[in-house]
């Protein structure tokens, strides 16, 4: 496959993923026969507040691939010994993925599917408007603002906000700022980016 081929398929995928984002159809994803929900601002909220090595791109223990699996569980609950049962046969039913190469490859490629659906509608602006200065702590936590930015635009309560998928959250934090600030210039989603920046790299090493 081309990488003008590879561009074009990954961005007919994007566009199929934001039409369902507002469907009741959705991706399954399904991890050591656990079905995975879609990640929410909460939950992603907690893992970056554990420094998950899932979503930090650090090097994963089976510790954080259970965390990751169980928080975003069709099947999570608080109910402690419901909460412990179902938690110990998922540790197991992952130990025993990950003991062999192909099951092991197969759970590690879903939680990375799982993790890009996730994340391909960050709302990441071209000037770099939103990083923070150097040397300098923000008046309010990212978290607060991304809660109240879309609690006020739709009149919700911000804790109702963190229940919403975060595919969701993102996509309608893309839509307010385009929507509200003419020149608010958003990055194409990653993974297209990828592919261009492979594209250049064949270029400038000579390659077609």
């Amino acid at each position: 496959m081309s990488i003008q081929e590879q561009y074009e398929k990954e961005r007919r995928n994007l566009e199929i993923n934001r039409s369902l984002d507002w469907s009741t159809i959705r991706k399954r994803f399904i991890v050591a026969n656990e079905e995975l929900a879609p990640m929410t601002v909460q939950v992603w909220f907690d893992l970056l507040l554990l420094k998950s090595p899932v979503v930090s791109n650090q090097e994963i223990t089976v510790e954080s691939v259970v965390d990751y699996v169980w928080r975003n569980s069709l099947r999570y609950t608080e109910k402690k010994i419901l909460k412990e049962w179902r938690l110990f046969w998922l540790q197991r039913r992952i130990l025993k993925a990950l003991s062999k190469k192909e099951s092991s490859e197969q759970l590690v490629k879903v939680v990375c599917e799982h993790i890009k659906e996730s994340f391909d509608e960050f709302p990441e602006s071209i000037d770099g408007s939103m990083a923070a200065g150097f040397n300098t702590m923000p008046t309010v936590s990212g978290e607060a603002a991304m809660l109240d930015e879309i609690a006020s635009r739709y009149g919700i309560n911000p804790l109702e906000v963190l229940k919403i998928p975060l595919r969701r959250a993102f996509a309608l934090q893309r839509t307010m700022r385009t929507s509200q600030n003419p020149d608010y210039r958003l990055l194409e989603p990653a993974s297209l980016r990828e592919i261009k920046s492979q594209y250049l790299n064949n270029l400038n090493n000579g390659n077609q």
